[in-house]
């Protein structure tokens, strides 16, 4: 009798122990960016893949094509965005997860602008359509966290970091005047420069682990 309770046993626990495990066996997540869907100033759709490589540590990669989704603020908009993340888990439990991270991030986009001058013979009002060229290279630590439900994932992420971004304009006749209000961004965003600036990274990404 004990004995063919000890080989029950012994048949069972594999299948036991891996219906205890189903949670952490999901070892890699495909996540699509909410925010950058309603991003004003880098428009635009990006998916990420994430691969846990051990209990605390995990590398995610992503990957944006610029775009017009809500509205058309950018003419003749393209370009993209690559991210390389490394994350170290705090915690890791079935139903979420916090986390910190290094990520490394560079957008390379192209739009149209216009702008407007005075012709100096026919003293015409002329409209000045040009190119605007927006690089930016930024380095970031975030502090997140990964909430499931079966193989569904939310990860809400926050940061803080240093970017380089440099804006180029391209066949402009006329002056481009800077923001006339505090608060428009767009303009301020289309304005030539080059240097550093503090960066404030916030996502939310939904997506499916496997």
């Amino acid at each position: 009798m004990f004995k063919r309770f000890l080989i029950l046993t012994l048949i069972s626990l594999p299948f036991v122990a891996f219906s205890q495990n189903t949670e952490v066996n999901y070892r890699n997540q495909l996540k699509l960016s909410a925010f950058r869907v309603i991003n004003i100033l880098n428009p635009g759709v990006e998916i990420s893949y994430e691969r846990l490589s051990g209990n605390k540590l995990s590398t995610q990669f992503s990957i944006g094509i610029a775009t017009n989704i809500i509205g058309k603020p950018f003419e003749k908009l393209q370009g993209y965005n690559a991210a390389l993340e490394e994350k170290y888990f705090l915690s890791r439990k079935s139903k979420s997860s916090k986390y910190i991270s290094l990520v490394l991030n560079h957008a390379d986009i192209r739009y149209q602008e216009k702008t407007s001058g005075i012709d100096t013979i026919t003293h015409l009002t002329i409209i000045d359509t040009f190119t605007i060229a927006r690089k930016i290279t930024s380095l970031a630590f975030k502090y997140g966290i990964q909430l499931y439900k079966n193989h569904f994932v939310v990860d809400i992420n926050l940061g803080a970091g240093l970017k380089y971004r440099t804006v180029k304009h391209y066949n402009r006749t006329f002056e481009y005047i800077g923001p006339r209000e505090a608060f428009d961004l767009h303009r301020t965003a289309n304005v030539e420069r080059a240097g550093f600036a503090f960066d404030f990274p916030l996502n939310i990404q939904l997506g499916y682990r496997f």
